[in-house]
């Protein structure tokens, strides 16, 4: 009997024991799914894409042009990139884009860290780091599977690069015209360099998108310091103190051309900048034809400085007035040959300073793709470039060197190889 009461006395109480702990699991069951449901919409609200190229370069100078030389360079262009997209509802996201570059021995940077609103279907904005609209392919400059070459022409992409991105924001109105889409971009913003700090960058660009087709134009305005100690020095050996605030400008205009078996590309761009600094006029045309996974493709690619004779031994000597005392250009080319240091100075000084900025190069660029599937492409390029007597894209110290012993190079020939993806 009494354990038949004990029994009967706890029953109560396992019941609602019993009660307690299903109610326990059902809303622990409740919110697992709550979370599962969390992570489902956190997944679809994040969007990760990457991007790699993976290259061999060789040229057949022993004078690097364009970072390359004799001997086989595995890092210049080769880099792998992260993009990572959350959408925060459907008008707001935040975009961030690491890269890790094989000349810059694979350390990451954050290219790309913006925020982006949408306005309205037309209309948005990105305030943070964002890429420089410079030129028809900015976009594009890293995601070498989305271009035709293995190496993008450097003679026109090559002059901007240190400023591919800039701090700041941009404006974008689209609107559709019949079955076609203009687009007009506004950007401000700051940019800089080991040698150049971009400062007020102001630019304006249009883009006419049709089927088989597109157009764009840009203009940009800029106020230029010189910060490198080096570069202060060469400009100041033409009596110039002008070292910050200066003018800069930059204009674009391209086309592209893609109905399916024919690729072509063009683009004209020109740099202004006031005092010594290079002002240079720079087109590329591409012409490929697609035959299945196989595209060749010819580049004709020409750069010209418009401004050498503002670079001249004669100019540094008619403005810079402690030069004087060597009473002309000959006084000052006999006084360094005969061992003055000051006179040997200014002379190397000058070379190197044209060597970096002088222009006169012509390429012819062929290339072959092969989309190895779909994501990825093997691509081979040869590139027979002439350099006219100047250097250009030939590294300035080293060119300068060699053209003291009259030794310089006037032209490369450059293999490249890459294989390029996206993921």
């Amino acid at each position: 009997m009494a354990m038949k009461r004990i029994v009967c006395a706890a029953l109560p109480l396992l019941l609602t024991a019993l009660s307690t702990q299903a109610v326990t699991l059902e809303q622990l069951n409740q919110q697992v799914q709550q979370i599962n449901k969390r992570i489902s919409e956190q997944g679809n609200k994040l969007r990760i894409n990457g991007f790699a190229s993976l290259s061999a370069a060789i040229s057949d100078e022993e004078v690097k042009y364009n970072d390359v030389n004799d001997e086989v360079n595995f890092n210049r262009f080769s880099k792998v990139g992260l993009q990572m997209s959350f959408k925060i509802d459907d008008d707001n996201s935040v975009v961030t884009q690491l890269v890790s570059r094989g000349e810059n021995e694979w350390n990451t940077k954050a290219e790309w860290v913006y925020f982006k609103h949408q306005f309205s279907n037309n209309f948005s904005m990105k305030a943070g780091r964002i890429r420089t609209p410079a030129y028809m392919l900015s976009e594009y400059l890293d995601i070498g599977y989305a271009v035709p070459w293995a190496q993008m022409p450097a003679e026109t992409y090559a002059a901007l690069s240190p400023f591919s991105n800039m701090d700041g924001f941009d404006l974008t109105y689209g609107t559709d015209i019949g079955d076609n889409l203009l687009s007009v971009q506004f950007a401000y913003g700051q940019s800089s360099s080991e040698s150049f700090a971009l400062n007020d960058i102001l630019s304006l660009s249009s883009t006419f998108q049709a089927d088989t087709w597109s157009a764009r134009v840009a203009y940009a305005i800029s106020s230029l310091d010189v910060v490198d100690a080096t570069l202060q020095g060469a400009i100041g050996l033409y009596g110039s103190n002008e070292l910050t605030g200066i003018t800069g400008t930059f204009t674009s205009a391209g086309v592209t051309y893609d109905p399916g078996n024919i690729y072509f590309t063009t683009e004209y761009t020109q740099i202004e900048v006031d005092e010594q600094l290079a002002d240079i006029d720079a087109v590329y045309a591409t012409f490929g034809y697609r035959i299945g996974r196989w595209m060749p493709a010819l580049t004709y690619a020409i750069a010209e400085s418009q401004d050498d004779k503002e670079r001249t031994l004669q100019a540094a000597f008619d403005n810079n007035s402690s030069l004087a005392p060597f009473g002309s250009v000959a006084g000052l080319q006999a006084a360094a040959a005969g061992g003055n240091a000051t006179a040997q100075q200014v002379i190397g000084g000058v070379q190197t300073f044209q060597a970096g900025n002088n222009y006169d190069t012509n390429r012819i660029g062929l290339s072959l793709r092969y989309d190895m599937m779909a994501g990825t492409a093997l691509k081979v390029q040869y590139d027979i470039i002439d350099a006219g007597d100047v250097g250009g894209l030939f590294t300035s110290a080293d060119y300068a060197t060699a053209q003291a012993a009259n030794n310089e190079p006037d032209s490369v020939n450059m293999l490249t190889v890459s294989i390029d993806t996206v993921f």
